[in-house]
């Protein structure tokens, strides 16, 4: 069985790629979903999924990948529902009825007995002070969201049920690690053997100290074309081992997927 987890960045394509610059669309999340075909991959985690955004052709870009993808079970989890650049709140529903949103997905080729959908709490916004870019000179200020949610997936493999936990934590470290301990309270109502993929915003050690989890792939991730951290991360509890990893570079995001075979 192979799982993979992927922060797909809205489907931007990379930096290394002869399409950087162009905005995502139709065409380039096709050629996306035949990159992840010839991965073989079985359940799918994706951070930073776009549903219904300008920026992406409005496009709900769960839906295509799984329906491109053969992938009959599948969900979206909004972490909030609003333009991306603009006023956002917490949605009512946790797929945001479908309307404008940003969250993460989970994919699975195999039937999912249940799902489940954790949404943490909101902590206050912190500010983060950045430097201007060649499109934005000068430095500036914005607002971190730090709505976040965690997605889970009750699979049922040939080898029997597996809960499967995907989510993607805050840039802020100190947030983020608290964000991990109440990802892991969650993790733990949900029947063994369990899974934790995605993006957790922490390195290799800060996620071994907040999880007690084993690391099934060690490898950087970001950026993709010159990785050096790892922010992205495939858990397992006791007793799953993992046969077979890696990671890859695909067409768009500036992180790389990974994977592993169990």
């Amino acid at each position: 069985m192979r799982i993979a987890t992927f922060n797909m960045q809205h489907g931007l394509p990379a930096r290394a790629s002869e399409d950087w610059g162009r905005a995502p669309d139709a065409e380039s999340l096709i050629a996306l979903a035949d990159e992840l075909r010839a991965l073989e991959i079985d359940v799918l985690c994706l951070q930073e999924v776009d549903q219904g955004q300008s920026r992406s052709a409005g496009l709900n870009q769960s839906e295509i990948l799984a329906r491109e993808l053969g992938m009959d079970h599948h969900r979206f989890a909004a972490f909030f529902q609003g333009f991306v650049g603009g006023l956002r709140k917490q949605p009512k529903r946790s797929d945001a009825a479908g309307r404008m949103a940003f969250g993460i997905a989970t994919l699975s080729r195999f039937p999912v007995a249940s799902w489940h959908v954790h949404p943490m709490p909101r902590p206050i916004p912190a500010i983060r002070f950045q430097r201007g870019t060649l499109r934005r000179p000068g430095s500036f200020v914005r607002f971190v969201d730090t709505t976040r949610t965690l997605l889970a997936a009750v699979v049922e493999a040939p080898e029997g049920p597996i809960a499967i936990a995907n989510t993607h934590l805050t840039l802020e470290r100190g947030i983020a690690r608290g964000q991990l301990r109440d990802v892991m309270r969650s993790l733990h109502e949900l029947p063994e053997p369990r899974m934790l993929l995605g993006d957790l915003s922490l390195g290799p050690e800060d996620v071994a100290a907040g999880t007690q989890m084993n690391a099934l792939v060690t490898a950087p991730t970001v950026t993709a074309s010159d990785p050096r951290r790892q922010p992205d991360h495939i858990l397992g509890s006791d007793g799953l081992t993992a046969t077979g990893s890696g990671d890859v570079a695909l067409g768009v995001s500036d992180h790389r997927l990974l994977w592993v075979d169990i």
